[in-house]
């Protein structure tokens, strides 16, 4: 039996949305049996290459977007965190002062100060501060990143 023609159809729609993917074209060959230089041809004349530079430029505006949503929703949580151990401290502090004046009011003696405990305090403080000053500078810079990162993938 003689055959006209190739009986093996290349499935170049697959080709096309594998390569748009972002599957090499030697792999593409290997995969479904064709030349390199046949997928290229397709490439150079259907302008796969655009579309798939398309589509890695698509890829990255999304990975930024929700990496930029992540950072900020880490950032919102973070200064939660941060404030209600500012309002901690504070109702700390404002009992251990109410402490400090009724005991005194009581023993008619002057008051002494719990300088450990009053320590204890003033660090926790200058380290909860401290903390904002930090996530905030990595939080600018995070983003910073990432509004360079997009300036780059325009380009």
């Amino acid at each position: 039996m003689i055959s006209i023609g190739n009986t093996n159809r290349v499935d170049w729609h697959q080709i096309r949305a594998e390569y748009i993917a972002g599957t090499s074209q030697s792999k593409l060959a290997v995969k479904f049996g064709v030349s390199r230089t046949s997928i290229n041809n397709h490439c150079m004349k259907e302008g796969w290459t655009e579309q798939r530079n398309a589509a890695k430029a698509e890829v990255q505006q999304i990975v930024i977007q929700k990496t930029a949503e992540k950072v900020a929703d880490n950032a919102t949580l973070a200064a939660d965190i941060k404030r209600k151990g500012l309002l901690l401290l504070n109702k700390l502090f404002d009992d251990y002062m109410q402490y400090t004046v009724t005991e005194h009011r009581e023993s008619k003696e002057p008051g002494t100060v719990d300088v450990k405990r009053l320590r204890d305090l003033t660090a926790a403080y200058k380290d909860l501060t401290e903390d904002i000053q930090a996530g905030s500078n990595a939080t600018n810079e995070l983003l910073q990143s990432l509004l360079d990162l997009e300036r780059r993938s325009a380009t």
